[in-house]
């Protein structure tokens, strides 16, 4: 049985992670304000590539300031215009669990791009069924990216619901940092 965008994203308001498929391959998502999905979502973090992070998943770039407290002005048009998977890192992150947050306590920033404890990473989603799911569901996706055409076995036993098309070839979010001055660094380009 197909379950309709509608039908999935009533199982994220309930707790379950999905694994969706966009651009850039395999992800595992789940409701960023709930506590119990958060955790598990988590345990999910030591399977990720290493070069990645937990990244909110939008629709569009009216939803940045739902996840970050002081957007910079030039962020709208970057998300708004990325023709390309793009990964913007910003201070000051909000409205995610408390559980998040926790599991990045003892980050701290470095050249590597490891996400130091408020900052918060987000994706705007370019296929067009994810950002109806998205939208459907009234708020951004907390996901696991894991930018591969095969989920690793730990991932594989969370999920029950998959949701979207892979590519041909996943293509690789650039991953920049922005912040709240406007200043920008490339973490990979």
């Amino acid at each position: 049985m197909t379950l309709s965008i509608r039908d999935i994203a009533y199982q994220l308001r309930q707790g379950q992670l999905i694994a969706i498929a966009d651009e850039t391959g395999w992800s595992i998502a789940a409701d960023p304000v709930n506590d119990a999905a958060v955790a598990q979502l988590m345990t999910l973090r030591t399977t990720m590539p290493k070069d990645l992070q937990p990244t909110v998943l939008i629709h569009n770039a009216d939803q940045l300031s739902l996840y970050v407290a002081k957007v910079p002005d030039v962020a709208y048009d970057l998300v708004e215009f990325a023709e390309n998977p793009l990964t913007v890192i910003y201070d000051q992150g909000k409205n995610l669990s408390t559980v998040f947050w926790q599991a990045l306590a003892g980050s701290t920033e470095g050249s590597d791009g490891v996400l130091a404890s408020e900052e918060v990473a987000v994706r705007r989603a370019l296929n067009a069924d994810l950002q109806r799911l998205i939208s459907s569901f009234g708020r951004g996706l907390l996901t696991i990216p894991f930018e591969s055409l095969l989920l690793p076995p730990a991932a594989e036993a969370l999920v029950t619901i998959r949701f979207g098309m892979l590519p041909g070839m996943p293509k690789r979010p650039r991953i920049m940092r922005l912040k709240v001055n406007g200043e920008i660094s490339f973490i990979r380009k």
